[in-house]
């Protein structure tokens, strides 16, 4: 066994001691007597506040300095990460989104974390999104998703299908001179999956296959007669010019903070904007196009503990044993803004209804595919909506053309 792999197996076997004392008020390190040393923590500026305050609270308990290292996540960190990991180079623990897990896990460079009793305390989705190959490896700490925003000044309306929602917006466009029915990110280059997700998922068309525990197999699931109904729906969202492939993230969110639309398909992060513009607005699910309920993407923030950390003990418990502590949880969220993982913070964040909103529907979103195969399905799956959309064929045979594409480059 390689001095890594012998690392590696000792760290995996720190977080199964130290899960047992999760809801214990002493600690691994503390427990264990072991040196206390230091924990490096890599994290974006806005997660940076809450893990100080988290961060002194266990140096006072176990003697352990805690140091950060500012830097956002982005597909260049995560490569640094996975090269610097081996090396010995890389942060004791690091803050990603949930979808990079996949690269993480078979590159080797995570190490497992047990959430002990406190997983309990977790959305099903949020501890579901940081599990691989049966595996759990992170502490989730924010759900996102997109939902709909209402603007409360044009409607009140709840429509309880999409098809509603259009028509509410077809009558305020004759009624109130608004000039879309909806308002929804998109890209004419790429298009966006993403944020018509829910729409598909209500016929029934999720990406991938999930087994019975929820993780997903390599196995497209949006083929046949679901995918199909979607295809079809897409192409009269188009004809109707109800769905623009040209309206961008900008185009989107000014257009409905400016009055052009009642409704806007979007996540969290567009309500900074739309608090700053003082609008009367409400967060509510995405209605279902089709038969079965509208299930969005739901993205996971989470810290992940390096295979190959300095101080591996005082690394799994600060992360097992701290992190996923309620009142850690709640500050992460006022720190950050994202809606809570932990549905005790959730609980606690009454007195922020559009945050809140966003939490209770992140509850039922699925997570984004974390699988190496995803890699394959974004090109082709994004540019063959915008073909739709905008005509280019028949729809059934641009999607299946498209299935075909991405079962040949899973292959």
């Amino acid at each position: 066994m390689t001095p890594s792999r012998r690392l590696a197996a000792a760290t995996a076997g720190c977080a199964l001691l130290l899960a047992g004392c999760s809801s214990a008020p002493t600690t691994g390190v503390a427990a264990l007597g072991v040196s206390p040393g230091e924990v490096t923590i890599q994290a974006g500026d806005d997660e940076i506040p809450a893990l100080r305050q988290i961060a002194e609270k266990y140096t006072a308990d176990t003697g352990v300095d805690v140091r950060f290292i500012e830097r956002e996540i982005n597909a260049q960190a995560i490569s640094n990460f996975i090269s610097q990991s081996p090396t010995g180079q890389a942060p004791d623990i690091i803050v990603s989104p949930h979808d990079n897990l996949g690269q993480l896990a078979a590159n080797g460079v995570v190490a497992p974390v047990e959430l002990g009793d406190r997983g309990e305390e977790f959305t099903q989705n949020a501890r579901d999104a940081v599990v691989y190959n049966g595996v759990s490896y992170g502490v989730p700490y924010a759900v996102e998703s997109v939902a709909l925003v209402r603007n409360n000044d044009l409607t009140t309306d709840d429509p309880e299908t999409f098809n509603a929602l259009r028509a509410e917006g077809h009558r305020l466009m004759n009624e109130r001179g608004v000039d879309y029915p909806f308002t929804v990110s998109q890209s004419p280059d790429a298009g966006d999956p993403y944020h018509l997700y829910p729409l598909q998922t209500s016929f029934g068309a999720e990406v991938f296959e999930r087994d019975e525990d929820g993780e997903y197999s390599s196995a497209l699931a949006m083929g046949g007669q679901s995918g199909h109904e979607f295809a079809q729906y897409l192409a009269e969202l188009g004809r109707s010019g109800d769905l623009r492939t040209s309206m961008t993230p900008d185009i989107a969110k000014e257009s409905f903070m400016s009055g052009e639309s009642a409704f806007h398909i979007a996540g969290p992060w567009d309500l900074v904007d739309i608090e700053a513009a003082d609008m009367n607005v409400s967060v509510l699910p995405v209605p279902p196009a089709g038969g079965e309920e509208a299930r969005p993407f739901a993205g996971v923030q989470a810290f992940f503990v390096n295979a190959n950390a300095s101080n591996p003990v005082a690394a799994q418990d600060f992360a097992a044993n701290y992190l996923t502590r309620p009142e850690s949880q709640t500050a992460m969220y006022e720190s950050t803004d994202r809606p809570p993982a932990s549905e005790v913070a959730i609980e606690n964040m009454k007195d922020d209804p559009l945050r809140s909103a966003y939490a209770e529907i992140a509850t039922t979103a699925l997570p984004m595919p974390a699988i190496p195969a995803m890699g394959a399905v974004w090109a082709f799956w994004g540019t063959t909506e915008n073909g739709i959309v905008n005509g280019n064929g028949d729809p059934v045979e641009l999607w299946d053309r498209m299935v075909a594409n991405i079962e040949g480059q899973i292959q």
